[in-house]
């Protein structure tokens, strides 16, 4: 056990104003990664790094890509064998049409109880709550066992440039633990979705609308594709039902394109076209076979089409060309993860969560993918995802955060460093 005195010591560390002021700071930069319009990641890592050198923070600047900085905020607490990591990311999605909201995508405005601003909810407000949790911790003076990094991490929203450059660097090496810093609306966070995202490219003949029959239509293979991606869905179902944090598996075409490239006229049909795919993982699915399946799919689409324009052009008398192909190439490849319930990165997590809100917390499943997916494939450190923040909310616009969901989340994260590095505890796991 934790003595009261101690809990208390630590949460009235937790500077909520610094928090309030910090993620205001962090929103009202522009750190969408469009180098057309000149932004990036850089304004609010270097924020951040000097933010964390006044309190007196080890810091260190990684220059992942031009523009793209990593910043590994470090803190030894004592001698021990844990090393707890927090991390979060500085990128945010573009705002869209910022005519479309109704408060300004990068003004951090405060009404009735939510600040509205992209990055309030994914992921800025929790980036600064750990920030201020770790500065909490820090200076409460609570004498701890191991040592706390911050990954502030570049490129989570799309490649996760970040996370791999920061384990290519070593700094995960050493890392028994991570929370993972997303809006998940209290909820404690043991796995998530793996992805599996693939393109298919069918080519077939260009000709004029009017004359169809002097190419050849890719529209048929598309269609069965689709129809074959539903059919692998429904396997998944089928056989892995639903699991109770993370839902059903899902084999989702979400952009078809015909033609793949340049513009589309009614009058034209177009000789290539394209299939975009995400999979969506759940526990007990081989990444592996539905690589194989997928391409088994192309394989078996392109010889059932071949065969129909045979059989069509029998039918018609026509001789011509029927070199109809199907190619798909993968473009992402990430597990889902699983964390036991009994670790104690999660222990830690569910105590603190309970200190916090009074009451029991819940546990859930990521629906995406976030950084924490490399940490835990490439070097099998526990994670648990949690943080404020409606789940739904991410990347729509007028996004927004609860302020006093925010407020409880820093400490939430204070207490679960606490708890994590306390000495008393890393002798026992239920403490």
């Amino acid at each position: 056990m934790i003595p009261d005195e101690v809990v208390k010591k630590v949460l009235q560390a937790v500077d909520h104003k610094a928090l309030m002021k910090l993620t205001t700071e962090l929103v009202r930069i522009n750190s969408v990664w469009d180098p057309a319009a000149g932004t990036s990641e850089q304004g609010a890592a270097e924020h951040v790094a000097q933010w964390a050198e006044k309190r007196g923070f080890g810091v260190q600047m990684d220059q992942v890509a031009p523009g793209r900085p990593n910043v590994v905020v470090t803190w030894e607490a004592g001698p021990g064998p844990r090393k707890l990591m927090f991390e979060g990311h500085t990128d945010v999605v573009t705002p869209g049409d910022p005519g479309a909201w109704q408060y300004d995508p990068f003004g951090a405005e405060i009404k009735d109880g939510r600040m509205y601003g992209r990055g309030t909810n994914d992921t800025k407000g929790n980036l600064c709550a750990m920030l201020v949790a770790m500065d909490a911790v820090k200076k409460s003076g609570v004498p701890l066992s191991g040592s706390i990094v911050g990954g502030v991490l570049c490129d989570e929203e799309d490649l996760m440039l970040g996370v791999l450059d920061f384990i290519e660097k070593g700094h995960a090496d050493d890392v028994t633990g991570a929370i993972i810093c997303e809006p998940q609306d209290d909820l404690i966070c043991t796995s998530q979705k793996g992805a599996v995202r693939a393109s298919y490219t069918i080519k077939g003949r260009m000709s004029h609308g009017a004359m169809p029959l002097s190419g050849l239509n890719t529209a048929p293979a598309l269609a069965k594709l689709i129809n074959g991606l539903h059919r692998l869905e429904q396997e998944a179902v089928d056989q892995l039902g639903k699991d109770r944090h993370l839902g059903w598996p899902s084999f989702t075409p979400t952009v078809i394109q015909a033609p793949s490239g340049g513009a589309a006229q009614l009058n034209v049909m177009p000789g290539e076209s394209r299939v975009l795919v995400d999979v969506r993982t759940i526990p007990g699915q081989s990444h592996p076979h539905i690589r194989d399946d997928l391409a088994a799919l192309a394989a078996d689409v392109e010889q059932k089409v071949q065969a129909h324009y045979a059989a069509y052009d029998r039918q018609l008398d026509l001789d011509r060309t029927r070199d109809i192909s199907i190619e798909v190439e993968f473009l992402t490849d990430r597990p889902c993860t699983k964390t036991d319930e009994h670790d104690p990165v999660v222990v830690s997590a569910v105590w603190a969560s309970r200190e916090v809100l009074d009451a029991e917390p819940e546990y859930a499943g990521v629906p995406g993918a976030t950084d924490g997916t490399f940490l835990w494939a490439l070097k099998d450190i526990p994670i648990v995802t949690m943080g404020a923040g409606d789940r739904q909310v991410p990347h729509q616009k007028d996004e927004w955060v609860d302020v006093e969901q925010l407020k409880s989340t820093a400490d939430t994260y204070a207490l679960a460093a606490l708890h994590y590095l306390y000495p008393a505890n890393q002798r026992s796991t239920t403490a």
